[in-house]
């Protein structure tokens, strides 16, 4: 018994002695990790990173579009009927008003032919009333009534013709406008579609941007836009959108149009660039 009492001591104080070494040195182990730097995973940047994207925040931007003015409407003027021009009462830059008269040309023919059938209204006239009476009394037949008022109606319907051809002979301005070109002068001669004038309407203007279909949101038939002119920045210009463009263009952008009122003075040209500037407030997650 003393001999195994005397074995069992020292193996039991030997393994108490490896146990406290052992739980020694991963104590030790475990405070150096702890001190050494580790560097994040790419989990956990991504974690991060989403995180602080859920702030949410407002990011303001400005729009620049830019684009140019256009005459409202613009039309090259010629005759409808064929004659010599006796006058031109405008020139290249003349500002016109509606109804006014631009051009003058020669009828003399067409009140020859006019006089004429007046002389054939009186003479058929004569002929229905006689014929009127006459038939009345059965001295004539009934016919010839019939043939001098169907004369008398044809003769009425050739003199409204000729009066058509002699107002025709007088070019008046469709619309309030100024004329950018005289194309013929007096003594030339005058020939439907040829064209005489070129006349544009600036009392109102269109101005034109093109915009990407990304961009087309925040456009709306009616709304109201403030445009600058390169040549006048001081100038506050209102315009309307007036249309937007069902299809793109070649360049894949949509038209999209302004309705602008000219300043005093008809300041505004066609041709001349412009630019408006809208601001985007959008909401980043």
């Amino acid at each position: 018994m003393k001999k195994i009492l005397s074995f069992l001591i020292p193996a039991v104080l030997l393994f108490m002695l490896i146990g406290g070494i052992a739980f020694k040195l991963k104590k030790n182990k475990t405070t150096a990790e702890e001190r050494i730097y580790h560097q994040p995973s790419a989990e956990s940047e991504i974690l991060a990173d989403t995180t602080s994207l859920l702030i949410s925040t407002t990011d303001t931007t400005e729009l620049s579009f830019s684009g140019v003015f256009e005459p409202f409407r613009e039309t090259k003027i010629s005759a409808e009927t064929p004659g010599k021009i006796n006058h031109i009462t405008v020139d290249a830059g003349s500002v016109v008003r509606k109804g006014q008269v631009l051009v003058q040309l020669d009828d003399a023919l067409l009140q020859l032919q006019l006089q004429s059938v007046e002389v054939q209204i009186e003479g058929f006239t004569a002929d229905v009333h006689r014929y009127a009476v006459l038939a009345k009394a059965d001295a004539v037949q009934g016919i010839q009534l019939e043939k001098a008022q169907l004369s008398l109606k044809a003769a009425l319907v050739q003199r409204a013709t000729i009066v058509e051809q002699v107002n025709k002979t007088t070019i008046k301005a469709p619309f309030d406008g100024v004329v950018l070109t005289k194309l013929n002068e007096v003594g030339g001669f005058a020939a439907p579609g040829t064209p005489l004038l070129h006349l544009l309407e600036i009392d109102q203007l269109r101005f034109i941007i093109n915009v990407s279909e990304r961009d087309l949101q925040y456009f709306r038939l009616g709304q109201s836009c403030e445009i600058i002119a390169d040549a006048f920045p001081e100038k506050k210009i209102t315009g309307k959108v007036s249309m937007i463009a069902s299809k793109a263009s070649i360049a894949n952008t949509f038209p999209v149009q302004f309705t602008v009122s000219n300043a005093s003075g008809q300041a505004l040209r066609g041709g001349m660039f412009g630019k408006i500037t809208l601001t985007n407030k959008s909401k980043q997650l």
